[in-house]
């Protein structure tokens, strides 16, 4: 069972990547677990969402197959990042 620090730790690592390294504008205040990813929510492109995964796959030692992207792009930010604590946990 992945405890709420890993999730915290997984969406801090998100956040904060989207807006000091991505240099992305995320109005990070109205930012939850429920905003998507994509269209209507942090709205990223397929160049930014690739890039995103490739970090998330640095830092967390996870692989994430290009097939799965366009999947990823259709997530909430929750829904990610359990997604990357599953890919993790499977991983180990």
């Amino acid at each position: 069972m992945t405890s709420t620090v890993q999730s915290n730790d997984v969406r801090e690592f998100v956040v904060t990547t989207l807006v000091q390294e991505m240099n992305l504008f995320v109005d990070t205040d109205a930012l939850t677990d429920d905003s998507p990813i994509g269209t209507g929510g942090i709205d990223l492109e397929s160049l930014s969402l690739v890039e995103l995964m490739l970090r998330l796959e640095r830092e967390y030692d996870v692989k994430i197959p290009d097939t799965d992207i366009e999947a990823i792009g259709s997530m909430t930010l929750g829904q990610l990042v359990d997604d990357i604590l599953k890919r993790r946990a499977a991983a180990a």
